[in-house]
């Protein structure tokens, strides 16, 4: 009998694998023995299969998680031994890539899932690899490990579902390159607090994290997962929806943040359900403002949120109402209206019925509507906006959006070139006749920026100001960026403006001067709109402040708007700067 034959029986019998285990180191070698006895009480077949494997697996495993292992194995096996034999085929070379340290929780994690189903235990041994490979950083991936096993001790089918979101949880927080580790810590600390109160909802957050962080910076991760621990207090499914409104806030208004967290905490000593809608509704209410048509200043959403939690100290819902309703009301009036609208609400609901107090900040009641209306002051743009836009659309021949301003600043406002942004009221004037003509210079304004070439591209003109600056001006970051001192594709005066030392400064002037040149290239064209243009002049005029009450730095700014818009300088400017007035004119 050959030596290859008599080494194939050996293997065939418990006795010749028996002296394979005895190679093995001594605390091993005893796992070893010790759990394929107990093995062998279930099946022979997968007794020997675990011997066979041993060998290699011992080379990866410390002897506790071998133990681990072979009871993994034993356990599938009373349910299925051929589940169980093909457990051990199968092998441990996967957990090559798992720190040592967190091995046991892989273990542990497996053995709890068995409780629910012995195909997802093995899935989840089987998709320890892959997971190790998205994760990439040992570190990170014993925390994701631990975190999974505390889970498991609560929902073992959560433990499995947390684990599938972990690759995408992981790419997300490599996008933030070197802060990867300062956001990975305090998403840890939070998910590991989130487990150690809801258990399984924890798979719910992680599943939740990628579109979350994805659009925000490494800064503002960190300060979210910090502010969602604190809102763990009112349990797992409002903080689950706290972080994801809070990413949105986070990644329109980041400065707005701390304002609604402490509205939501006001709103939150009136319960989860109404806390729960009220950041249910977060998203859409920023994102109406954040929305070119419906722009509001950040200070002015500040100012909404403070009004809300103002009504939420005595009324939560009709502060969620007033939240709702606020983006519908700015569109119409102005935040100083909106503000007298709230605080009439507020006074005169007091010790009315929660019922009406909530119908009236939803604007649900004819009487809500028409205080609001009585609150606007001046010719509202809704109600000219259509004739304004068939106005503006007859003078370029484009189609052409008008919209509302959060604030009007008419003096060095230029548009996009595809909307026109006007006051959304004008009470300049006593009469809606006088106010509708301000309206029609405003708007003729913003139709001749689009005319007469504001917006224009890649122009002679563009391209020779952009050459010539760019040699006066050899040490400006647009001139490293553009070393041979030619327009960018595709670019407009922000391009050659950008040129300038001081392109806030650039900015400034152009404004001026090209609302200057428009000016003038409407009474040339539009000889009907003379008497509308001296209009506006005469109201700028009018309106002008004491040159000598300005701040030095401004006045500068101030002669060249007077000598440019408003058909001179004034007399006090002529007396205090008669040179620098005379100088001006000469250039302009």
């Amino acid at each position: 009998m050959s030596e290859t034959e008599s080494s194939h029986r050996q293997k065939q019998t418990l006795t010749g694998l028996a002296k394979r285990l005895s190679r093995l180191p001594a605390d091993k070698r005893r796992v070893a023995l010790e759990t394929s006895a107990a093995l062998a009480g279930v099946s022979l077949r997968v007794s020997r299969e675990f011997v066979e494997a041993v060998p290699k697996a011992a080379k990866i495993l410390s002897a506790d998680d071998l133990r681990s292992w072979g009871e993994l194995g034993r356990r599938l096996a009373m349910g299925n031994a051929e589940t169980g034999a093909k457990f051990f085929a199968d092998g441990v070379a996967g957990l090559k890539q798992i720190p040592e340290t967190a091995r046991s929780a892989v273990f542990r994690i497996c053995m709890r899932q068995l409780v629910l189903s012995s195909s997802i235990a093995v899935e989840t041994f089987q998709s320890v690899p892959g997971i190790a490979r998205s994760v990439g950083d040992s570190r990170l991936l014993e925390s994701i490990f631990s975190l999974a096993g505390e889970i498991a001790q609560r929902s073992a089918k959560h433990s499995s579902e947390f684990l599938k979101h972990t690759p995408a949880v992981a790419v997300s927080l490599h996008r933030f390159g070197d802060e990867t580790a300062d956001v990975a810590a305090s998403v840890f600390a939070l998910a590991s607090e989130f487990a150690g109160r809801t258990g399984g909802m924890t798979a719910d957050l992680w599943a939740s994290l990628p579109a979350t962080l994805d659009r925000i910076t490494a800064a503002n991760a960190v300060r979210l997962m910090r502010a969602s621990a604190a809102f763990l207090e009112f349990g797992g499914s409002v903080t689950l929806h706290f972080v994801s409104a809070g990413g949105s806030v986070l990644s329109r208004f980041d400065g707005l943040f701390d304002d609604w967290s402490s509205l939501a905490r006001v709103i939150a000593g009136h319960g989860n359900a109404v806390l729960i809608s009220f950041l249910r509704a977060t998203p859409k209410f920023f994102g109406q403002f954040a929305a070119k048509k419906t722009r509001l200043e950040t200070a002015s959403i500040g100012r909404v949120l403070m009004l809300t939690a103002k009504i939420a100290e005595t009324d939560a819902e009709s502060a969620l109402a007033a939240f709702k309703s606020s983006g519908k009301a700015l569109g119409k009036v102005s935040i100083e209206q909106f503000e007298e609208w709230v605080e009439h609400g507020i006074k005169t609901r007091e010790d009315g019925p929660a019922k009406a107090r909530r119908s009236y900040f939803a604007l649900e009641t004819r009487e809500s509507i028409d205080r609001l209306q009585k609150s606007r002051s001046g010719l509202p743009l809704e109600e000219i906006q259509t004739v304004l836009r068939i106005y503006v659309e007859a003078l370029t021949g484009k189609e052409i959006e008008v919209a509302p301003l959060a604030a009007f600043g008419a003096e060095s406002r230029i548009g996009d070139g595809k909307t026109i942004y006007l006051p959304a009221a004008i009470a300049e004037f006593d009469d809606d006749q006088m106010d509708f003509r301000l309206y029609k210079v405003l708007a003729a304004h913003g139709a001749g920026q689009i005319e007469f070439g504001t917006f224009e591209r890649d122009t002679v003109g563009l391209k020779a100001a952009f050459s010539s600056l760019s040699e006066l001006y050899p040490e400006t970051d647009e001139q490293i960026n553009q070393r041979a001192g030619k327009l960018p594709k595709d670019s407009d005066y922000r391009a050659v403006l950008n040129v300038f030392p001081e392109p806030r400064l650039a900015r400034k002037i152009f404004g001026t001067m090209e609302n200057a040149r428009i000016d003038a290239r409407l009474r040339a064209t539009y000889r009907g709109l003379v008497k509308d243009l001296d209009l506006m002049q005469s109201h700028l005029r009018h309106n002008r402040p004491y040159i000598f009450d300005l701040p030095i730095h401004q006045v500068p700014f101030e002669l060249l708007f007077q000598i440019t818009l408003c058909g001179g300088a004034t007399d006090d400017a002529k007396q205090f700067y008669g040179q620098i007035v005379s100088e001006i004119e000469d250039v302009v």
